[in-house]
């Protein structure tokens, strides 16, 4: 299990100093890039993911799909973020209706994306050997970890699920 998570890390470490690099190398503001370096360390963490996962050849035909859905549910996420932090740069703060409107609209987008994601994963998931399964949640967690949170606070919690 050491091992499984080792490898993951050690991708999301790689990302994560690029990130740093990048940032201190640039004269621009770090919110310029966060996007790009939300990218990168997306990339890592799935790389990490289908590594530790050890997927045959069979199961490797199954992978894209599931990755797609995943790169499109935290893209879709990203976008919603800057969306509502532009709103909330806005002169005069939104009533509550309006706050709890648009987190009903944010809401069923992302339980729109959950369900692409886990919809991509069940082929994927029902094709792993059974060491494979009881990495795969584990995984699939630490996807989401680490991700700001709309209200600037980091983000602990399950795939695609806000807190």
């Amino acid at each position: 299990m050491k091992k499984l998570f080792l490898s993951a890390v050690v991708a999301a470490a790689l990302a994560g100093s690029a990130f740093t690099v990048a940032i201190a190398a640039s004269p621009e503001a770090p919110g310029m890039h966060h996007m790009a370096d939300m990218g990168l360390i997306m990339d890592a963490k799935l790389a990490g993911m289908k590594t530790a996962l050890k997927l045959t050849s069979e199961q490797e035909k199954l992978w894209p799909v599931f990755e797609t859905a995943v790169r499109d549910g935290a893209r879709m996420r990203m976008e919603t973020m800057g969306a509502m932090r532009e709103h909330m740069k806005g002169e005069q703060p939104a009533s509550p209706i309006a706050m709890m409107s648009e987190m009903s609209e944010h809401m069923a987008k992302m339980s729109e994306a959950l369900k692409k994601v886990a919809d991509a994963a069940k082929p994927l998931y029902d094709s792993l050997n059974e060491e494979q399964k009881s990495h795969f949640g584990p995984l699939l967690h630490m996807l989401r970890e680490g991700e700001m949170h709309p209200g600037g606070g980091m983000m602990h919690g399950p795939m695609m699920m806000d807190h």
